[in-house]
């Protein structure tokens, strides 16, 4: 049976902007006729708010980010497993090495998707190490032509 997505912020403005990349994403993943509603942590929504005022939006991306909220199921972070979760990764990113997570926001949405049981989807390369971890399902796409990079 197939996982529902959880899509990193990254992937929540390309949808909002509707540009190429959303278009090739929904061509490639078909979101929007996914048997199960994409999924998107919580501190996204905070994200994208703060994206939208520093760029200025209009009123049509501004419907659009609004819209989008409605219809995508929103990972709530005051469930304690995601806490737990949270606290797994950011464990692991210090014993690893890691430089990745140091925007704290990135530990949220991967312990979301992680609790979700979903894939993560994004853009962001930070999340990279994460590909090769067995208890994590995340899928790093190329901005351009939205394949796996990782």
């Amino acid at each position: 049976m197939p996982r529902p997505f959880l899509l990193d912020t990254s992937v929540l403005l390309h949808w909002v902007r509707n540009d190429l990349t959303a278009q090739l994403l929904e061509q490639k993943y078909q979101l929007e006729r996914a048997p199960f509603r994409p999924l998107i942590c919580e501190v996204s929504i905070g994200e994208m708010l703060a994206f939208s005022r520093k760029l200025g939006w209009g009123s049509n991306k501004q419907e659009r980010l609004l819209q989008l909220e409605d219809w995508l199921v929103i990972v709530d972070l005051s469930d304690r497993r995601v806490h737990e979760a949270y606290a797994d990764l950011s464990t692991l990113a210090l014993k690893s090495g890691w430089s990745l997570f140091n925007a704290k926001n990135d530990l949220w949405v991967a312990a979301a998707a992680k609790v979700a049981h979903c894939r993560l989807l994004t853009f962001d390369k930070d999340f990279l190490p994460l590909c090769a971890q067995p208890d994590w399902r995340v899928d790093v796409l190329d901005l351009r032509t939205c394949e796996r990079l990782g």
